[in-house]
């Protein structure tokens, strides 16, 4: 059950048994419209702290929140003005009866939303809540519900969705057509796939999950479709770091990477995986090139390897087993290159190798259609591919993989007994049960090349810190995304570059583990 250190995500349907479940064990459904308007009110005048509101109710569940809302806005002295979609008699039962609630205190009446005086209360007003349509919608929305959208769309004042912005659709990221671009959204209990799914979760702004009054009786049968860490549980999944410590019980993480042309990849995973807290790293690539690295990485053990025009020519090399033999993490792919040796050698590398292995870029593609491989890393290897790398694996295209990332995460991750990072906005982490988390934090910055080399590193890292394979991936995505939401905080994220989330991982850590 969702809790502090994770939130849970669930879709529209599940949500819809939940209110049934709560039903027949005796809760009224006005119960939990009470409960999840007033918490949605405490939030927004704890933190907004409104003047003037327009409240806006559509005729379902979701307008019976909204009239909550502006009832506990109005009791609490902001001056509130409600406008709603439809007319009272065809709302649902429950919206009328808050609506009746809200009239009773000596608001304002509840005005038709076509009405002119909707602009002119929206231009005075500095808060804006949006209670039209929530989880149920699944269709476009109306002319007239649109014409209402746009005057939202336009307003300066802060614009606030309950549960989701009218005109997304819950369990989808693609958009319907026309919807609220909201300020905050204030999810009701859980998230929704759209608070994460884009473009839709464009439209969610800052999310906010507000507790509804369900019976903990019925919240154990909830089954969540994603699962979201909060800051709390990627603190407690970090590694632990006892003062007594050496390099020796920090973890030896031995990285197979680089070629010409593409040593800076080697280097980026090398860095990460130092900043993540390895004990020692080595790094295993073309003896050609060894000088750069020898030059950029002081803090890295170099196992220069032959080669043959800057690209491995023999991983069978003695040097390599011997670092194999101790190393605790194995990661390879970043900037290997393609060349058939180098690949039939990273095929017998993984397979020799018995600990756990984290594969990325290059040694993805030395994996397509050698099921009896990936047979052999069941347990003990997390793939970090994008779409494109994912699609190339299991015969799709890059776009079909993307938009339905949770999904694949989770099937390949169960079919092949690993853990699957699949990259992207948001990157989905796939375990071997089929699970899947949701990364929640990033942004368009890190959509640069080496980026996917940092947080190679980074996994690398902290599963050789001691944590399991899961919690890793989960730590590295986590504390990845985090690094380019900070360099964001006064700079273009534009600008990000994957040295700059280096450089940001300590600040990032020190935030986590506070």
């Amino acid at each position: 059950m969702a809790g502090v250190d994770e939130r849970w995500v669930l879709r529209a349907a599940d949500q819809r048994a939940l209110d049934e479940r709560a039903a027949a064990s005796g809760i009224e459904q006005d119960a939990l419209m009470e409960s999840a308007g007033t918490n949605a009110a405490e939030w927004i005048l704890e933190r907004l702290r409104p003047r003037r509101a327009v409240v806006l109710a559509g005729p379902g569940g979701n307008g019976g929140d909204a009239l909550v809302v502006a009832r506990c806005l109005h009791e609490a002295g902001v001056e509130v003005r409600s406008f709603g979609l439809a007319p009272l008699e065809e709302c649902s039962p429950a919206t009328q009866r808050m609506a009746a609630w809200l009239e009773g205190t000596g608001a304002e009446p509840i005005r038709p939303a076509s009405d002119d005086e909707l602009t002119e209360a929206l231009d005075r007003a500095d808060c804006a809540v949006d209670g039209l349509f929530g989880s149920g919608l699944g269709r476009p929305l109306s002319e007239e519900a649109v014409r209402i959208v746009e005057r939202v769309n336009t307003v300066s004042a802060k614009t606030v969705s309950l549960d989701l912005p009218s005109g997304l659709a819950s369990d989808r990221g693609e958009m319907l057509g026309d919807a609220v671009r909201a300020d905050v959204t204030l999810a009701m209990a859980f998230l929704k796939p759209a608070h994460l799914l884009y473009p839709a979760a464009e439209h969610c702004g800052n999310t906010a999950v507000v507790d509804v009054s369900y019976p903990e009786s019925v919240l154990r049968t909830a089954e969540p479709w994603a699962r979201v860490c909060e800051r709390t549980g990627i603190r407690r999944r970090l590694p632990v770091r006892r003062p007594n410590g050496h390099k020796g019980t920090f973890g030896r993480v031995l990285v197979v990477a680089g070629s010409i042309g593409m040593t800076g990849a080697a280097i980026l995973c090398c860095r990460a995986a130092v900043r993540a807290g390895a004990g020692l790293v080595h790094l295993a690539g073309p003896a050609s090139l060894d000088p750069i690295f020898e030059t950029t990485l002081p803090e890295v053990i170099t196992i220069p390897l032959p080669d043959e025009d800057g690209h491995l020519a023999n991983i069978d090399d003695t040097r390599l087993e011997e670092a194999m033999d101790r190393a605790d993490v194995l990661a390879v792919g970043p900037g290997l290159s393609r060349a058939p040796e180098t690949l039939a050698g990273v095929r017998s590398m993984v397979e020799r190798f018995p600990g756990p292995i984290v594969v990325d870029a290059d040694g993805l593609y030395a994996l397509r259609g050698c099921g009896d491989v990936l047979a052999r890393l069941a347990g003990r290897a997390i793939l970090t591919p994008h779409p494109g790398e994912l699609g190339a694996l299991v015969g799709e295209a890059s776009g079909e993989v993307d938009a339905w990332r949770r999904d694949r995460a989770g099937s390949y991750a169960a079919e092949h007994g690993i853990v699957l990072v699949l990259k992207g906005r948001p990157t989905a982490i796939g375990l071997p049960d089929g699970g899947v988390y949701l990364n929640p934090t990033g942004n368009d910055g890190l959509a640069t090349g080496g980026s996917g080399d940092v947080l190679t590193g980074l996994i690398a890292g902290f599963a050789a810190g001691g944590t399991s394979l899961a919690d890793a991936a989960l730590v590295a995505t986590y504390v990845h995304g985090l690094a380019a939401e900070v360099y964001a905080r006064d700079r273009a994220p534009r600008s990000l570059t994957p040295s700059d989330v280096l450089d940001l991982i300590p600040e990032v850590l020190r935030e986590v583990e506070r």
